[in-house]
């Protein structure tokens, strides 16, 4: 266990000291994480195979998941404020909804035998995108503008979107999704989601009320501002989790309602958060690296063709449909179609599905699937997305731009 922590924590120095230069290496933090984590489980006992399916694991995981959907809710106002929303909703009601449909079907074509819920599980785990995989989309200022906003507001929406569903599927596969038993796993999820608007909103409003007020009346300052913003996922989670709530949805809906209510803050308030959920993604793609090396001899044609169709077709096909008659042009909706990398919100998603499902042959057909799209997407858009940007965009140079963690 401490090698591997030591290993992990070796590679997110190196990384500190190197990034640029692994950048233009095409080797990007998670692909290395994935790596050192596959060499660490071939070197060792799978010992962490085996503590991902606790209870304590499964709090971790959702309190990571917490910090990102908290980070990301806060760039709603913004991302959907004036006419920078055009597209937006079409991706987020119209192509999500879509690629979540296909994605279940296809589980039904693909791997037979499997139960509907499980199949939910996946489609759930698949189809919400993250751009930590490939954040030089946003960067580099060759992919159009408009294109780089909705990708960015899309993968800070999507995963707090699917999260109630996957709350019921995840809830309907350990009631062995019997009709009877899947309506009561409903009802019992439905207060948890209702528990969990009654906790994050009203924290996610005072918070961003009170630091509002103290900002104006210069009682506090951008230190303080960013390690008190941090207490906010923090305090939503544990207070969710303390009353039968879900933890990251309150927290997802705590960060909407502080974008919302908060005024001018000093500095930079988000930084801290989105630092430290930056960091527990590292150490989330170490895990990934880890058990893909434990669990790889279960991967069948199926489950890889059907991680390489979520990464495409899944996608492409319904932003296409979507985006028909909207002001973005033919290009735009094939770049928007094609860079869609997924991330932590699946990672988090497949280790609680994992640990949820009592079938081990459910669980590790999860954990399969969860690889080859994870995996596949750090390798298909960490090495893709720039040649996208070259052949489908403009020809300018790379300039920063800020990024959902």
């Amino acid at each position: 266990m401490f090698i591997a922590i030591a290993a992990t924590m070796t590679v997110i120095l190196i990384w500190s000291c190197l990034s640029r230069s692994m950048a233009r290496w095409k080797v990007t933090a998670p692909l290395a994480m994935v790596a050192v984590g596959a060499v660490v489980s071939w070197s060792s006992d799978h010992w962490l195979t085996t503590a991902v399916n606790t209870d304590s694991a499964q709090r971790v995981v959702e309190f990571i998941l917490a910090l990102f959907l908290f980070t990301d809710a806060t760039e709603v106002r913004r991302g959907l404020s004036g006419r920078r929303h055009t597209g937006i909703f079409r991706l987020l009601f119209i192509a999500f909804p879509l690629s979540l449909a296909a994605a279940y079907l296809l589980g039904f074509a693909l791997l037979p035998g499997i139960s509907w819920t499980v199949i939910l599980l996946i489609a759930c785990i698949v189809v919400p995108i993250d751009l930590v995989p490939a954040q030089a989309i946003v960067r580099d200022l060759r992919v159009p503008e408009r294109v780089r906003h909705a990708l960015n507001v899309e993968s800070g929406f999507n995963d707090g979107l699917v999260a109630p569903i996957f709350l019921f599927a995840l809830a309907a596969a350990e009631a062995s999704a019997e009709s009877d038993q899947a309506l009561h796993a409903l009802g019992q999820a439905v207060p948890a989601v209702i528990k969990s608007v009654l906790i994050g909103l009203p924290i996610g409003a005072l918070a961003g009320y009170c630091m509002s007020v103290a900002a104006r009346k210069r009682w506090t300052d951008a230190r303080a501002v960013r390690i008190g913003t941090i207490a906010i996922p923090v305090l939503t989670y544990s207070v969710a989790v303390w009353l039968d709530g879900n933890g990251f949805v309150a927290a997802f809906l705590a960060g909407l309602a502080y974008s919302t209510l908060r005024r001018e803050l000093p500095g930079e308030p988000l930084q801290s958060t989105e630092d430290v959920a930056e960091f527990a993604g590292l150490a989330m793609w170490f895990a990934v690296g880890n058990v893909a090396a434990a669990t790889f001899t279960w991967l069948s044609w199926q489950v890889v063709v059907y991680g390489l169709l979520a990464l495409t077709v899944v996608r492409l096909v319904p932003v296409g449909l979507s985006l028909l008659g909207s002001a973005f042009t033919q290009r735009e909706r094939l770049m928007i179609g094609l860079l869609g990398p997924r991330g932590v919100a699946s990672i988090v998603f497949a280790l609680l599905a994992f640990n949820g499902l009592h079938k081990d042959d459910d669980a590790f057909l999860v954990i399969g699937v969860t690889l080859v799209v994870v995996v596949g997407s750090v390798f298909l858009h960490g090495i893709g997305a720039p040649l996208v940007a070259e052949h489908l965009g403009k020809r300018r140079r790379v300039a920063p731009l800020r990024v959902n963690p």
